[in-house]
Parts: C-alpha cells; sequence; structure tokens
C-alpha cells in the first residue's frame, strides 16, 4: 500500500499563494494504455512528455496529496546544477562524472524555463539574485574552498565572498567565507508545481488525493486506489521513497525529514537588518547546515533532520527559531509565519533508481533533495526509454549507477540515527 504523506503543517510556500482548487479529471474509462503514479516533478514531466509522444492518447496521473503540498511544494527553491553540491570533493566526483552529471541536469533546466515562458508560469523564476554557498566554521571554509577548486578542474570559476563582503550582503557575520552556488535559477516551489500541473497537455487526466493501495504483478497492470481500480498496460511510477510500498527499491531508500520557515513580511528596517541584497540565496557548505532565503520581503529558513518521522510543528519551530536568532540576534523578533517538514528519499550511494523495473513497469524514484530538475529530465527520459527513443542524454542517464542496498530494520533506522547525530554534531556551527 502507498503511504499517503501526511504532514503535520501546511507548506508555508502553498500558504502563500490564491487557494487552488483540486484536479480530480474525470475519465470516459477506466482502462489506459498508460498509467503514472505520483505528480511531483519527475511524474509531471514523464505525463507530459508521454502525452506528446503519443498524442490524442490518454495518460491517468494519480497523486495521492494535493498539487503544492506534497514534497515537491516544500523545498527552499534552488534549482541546482550540480546535484552533489556541497560534495564536489566527495569520492567518485570525477570531471567525467561531473560532466555527465551536470550536462543531464542543464538539460532538465533547459526544459523547465522554457515550459515556464511558453506557459507564463508565475512562480518568480529568477536567475539574477546571488546564491552562495557559505562556511561558518574553519574546517568547513577548507572544504568550500576545495570544493572551488574542484570546480576550477572541471572549468568552472565560481566567485568568491569574504566575511566582509558575506557581512554587507547578508547583514550577519557569522559567515566566514563562500562562493558562487552552481544554483542556475531561484523559484517558488509551490507555485512552479502548481503552474507544471495546470499546464500539462489535456491528454493528461491528473487526479489528485488518489492514493494508489497496490499495484499488480504484471501487465495489465491492476492499480487499486481509494477512488477505485483502474487498470494500465504500462505503469511509471515515480512516487519517490512512497515507491517502497509498490515493491520497487525497497531497501534501497529511507526518508529524511527536514524542516522550512518563512517569516511574515518584514518592515523596512528590519528588511536592512538582513543585507544591502533585496534578495540572496545561501547554501550550507555542510550538508548537515543551515539554508537560508532573502524573498519577497520575508526571510526561510531550513534546516534540521530526522528519519522517518516528522517532528511536532513546535519542537521544530524552535530548533528554526534558535538557527535564526543565532544568525540575525538583532532582528526585533524571531518569529515565523509558517513552519512546516517536508520528506525526502535518500539512497546510501546518492544515486537513483531509474529505468524499467519489468515488462511494463518503469520507475525513477530516489530523489535525494535535490530533485526538481533532476526530476525534471529524468521523468522526461523515463518516458523516452519506454517510449523507445534513444539520445546522447538517455545514454548517460543510462550508464549512471544504482542506489545501493541498506540492511533491514532496525539496523538501518540505528545506523541512519547515528549517523544524523554525528553529521549534525560534526557540523556545529554550520546548522
Amino acid at each position: 500500500m502507498q503511504n499517503a504523506p501526511s504532514y503535520k503543517s501546511p507548506s508555508g510556500w502553498n500558504a502563500l499563494l490564491p487557494q487552488r482548487r483540486n484536479r480530480e479529471d474525470e475519465t470516459t474509462t477506466r482502462r489506459f494504455r498508460t498509467a503514472v503514479i505520483g505528480a511531483g516533478y519527475t511524474g509531471l514531466a514523464a505525463a507530459r512528455r508521454l502525452a506528446e509522444l503519443a498524442p490524442g492518447e490518454e495518460v491517468l496521473l494519480l497523486e495521492s496529496s494535493t498539487i503544492g503540498e506534497g514534497a515537491s511544494g516544500r523545498n527552499s527553491g534552488f534549482l541546482l546544477v550540480n546535484p552533489g553540491e556541497p560534495s564536489a570533493n566527495a569520492a567518485g566526483f570525477a570531471k567525467e562524472w561531473a560532466t555527465r552529471q551536470m550536462g543531464l541536469v542543464e538539460a532538465g533546466l533547459d526544459w523547465l524555463r522554457a515550459l515556464v515562458s511558453e506557459h507564463s508560469i508565475d512562480c518568480d523564476w529568477d536567475e539574477n539574485t546571488p546564491a552562495i554557498t557559505a562556511a561558518a566554521t574553519p574546517a568547513v571554509e577548507k572544504s568550500v574552498r576545495q570544493t572551488r577548486e574542484t570546480y576550477r578542474a572541471w572549468d568552472l570559476d565560481p566567485e568568491e565572498y569574504s566575511r566582509p563582503e558575506l557581512s554587507r550582503m547578508l547583514g550577519t557575520e557569522y559567515y566566514r567565507y563562500a562562493i558562487r552556488s552552481l544554483t542556475r535559477a531561484l523559484v517558488q516551489p509551490a507555485a512552479l508545481h502548481r503552474g507544471l500541473a495546470d499546464t500539462l497537455p489535456a491528454a493528461v487526466r491528473l487526479r489528485e488525493n488518489t492514493t494508489v493501495r497496490s499495484l499488480g504483478d504484471s501487465a495489465p497492470f491492476l492499480i487499486q486506489t481509494n477512488r477505485g481500480e483502474f487498470v494500465a498496460d504500462r505503469v511509471f511510477v515515480t512516487n519517490n521513497l512512497h515507491a517502497r510500498s509498490l515493491g520497487i527499491a525497497r531497501n534501497r531508500m529511507i526518508g529524511i525529514y527536514t524542516y522550512g520557515a518563512l517569516t511574515p513580511q518584514l518592515d523596512d528596517d528590519q528588511l536592512a537588518l538582513l543585507g544591502a541584497e533585496d534578495a540572496w540565496g545561501v547554501l550550507p557548505g555542510h550538508r548537515m547546515g543551515t539554508t537560508m532565503r532573502k524573498t519577497k520581503r520575508r526571510l526561510l529558513i531550513r534546516s534540521g533532520d530526522s528519519y522517518e518521522k516528522e517532528l511536532g510543528t513546535a519542537d521544530a519551530r524552535r530548533m528554526l527559531t534558535q538557527l535564526y536568532r543565532r544568525r540575525f540576534p538583532r532582528m526585533r523578533s524571531h518569529e515565523f509565519e509558517h513552519v512546516w517538514g517536508g520528506l525526502t528519499a535518500i539512497t546510501h550511494n546518492d544515486n537513483y533508481f531509474f529505468g524499467q523495473v519489468k515488462p511494463g513497469m518503469y520507475a525513477s524514484v530516489g530523489c535525494g533533495g535535490a530533485g526538481v530538475l533532476r526530476g525534471t529530465i529524468q521523468g522526461k527520459l523515463l518516458a523516452e526509454h519506454a517510449s523507445g527513443l534513444r539520445s546522447s542524454l538517455l545514454r548517460d542517464r543510462l550508464e549512471l549507477g544504482t542506489p545501493t542496498w541498506l540492511p533491514p530494520e532496525p539496523f538501518r533506522r540505528i545506523g541512519a540515527t547515528l549517523q544524523i547525530a554525528f553529521e549534525q554534531w560534526q557540523a556545529g556551527r554550520e546548522r
């Protein structure tokens, strides 16, 4: 059974948008050639491309949540082209690997940019605001400097920022060094997610709040949901962590919650305390660090990690308030208007599961928290793979690695919990 997401608080990004009427497209049949399970960025891309490749043929798209309220509308809105940032020095991040990975993600960026332009999707798409990877401690500063040298070996030369420059830009002396991130754009993620869903081809039949309870083993696949049964000759599973309950990548992924918060809109005096730039984005130099954005007269803070279980909203608020106060002690208030959690799937070696599972069944799951661009291009490529199209991009994707095996419970939980605790301790002031 696919466990429907059940978050303790609404997405703050989605709460800033006008109320949206859920789509529960009626269909004239319960039998389809193609069904897609999961309407995050990957599922939306797959359904869109499948409809393009078979004009006039209906594609059933099932989403257990509400568009804008799932994980796709709960991230920080950084469109990164290096999926390994800030770990560019990790084992295996060779130039060939980086070139292949970033080529894939750049293709996702190009397609997404074109869709936003073509359909006039109002998602605050911004390619001009500075986005940086920052270090607050000497050890992480050393790591970020090494990352810059790695980038230079990849024929990239990101700008550097000193502590005085960061103080002017951000309004805080908390950070000692930074480099320009490989973020190509900043967006309002819930608005982007909603815009992509609302501009799907007419042949895509989107049904929100439809939870898949079971999936047959062979074609034609019987799909049992809380809204009745459907049958499809081909099934595309793009529901990330929840693919485990459908028997896909069951021992290859774990779930990690992270937490975000948005302040109320700030007045001019308070906004000035967040630096000279009208808007900015900060990614941490340590993966357990804190992400921030100054956007639309608000401050976003995102941090914290918990294994498979969401913190209570009050606990998440206390944690994020402490991080806010630590960085900006002079603010009049450290209150938040919105606090929420978001769930993503993590694999041990940071690789996706991508490709054919069995005849008629395809999957792309295992997003490691950088899934807007990677998910978009992989959804598109998965549709092309199943349709027999070939390209250099698809070849590059098929040649990448797959997720490695994880031990069963309770060893998995013990190992993940200990690793999170150790890395949080190691991060120190980066949190």
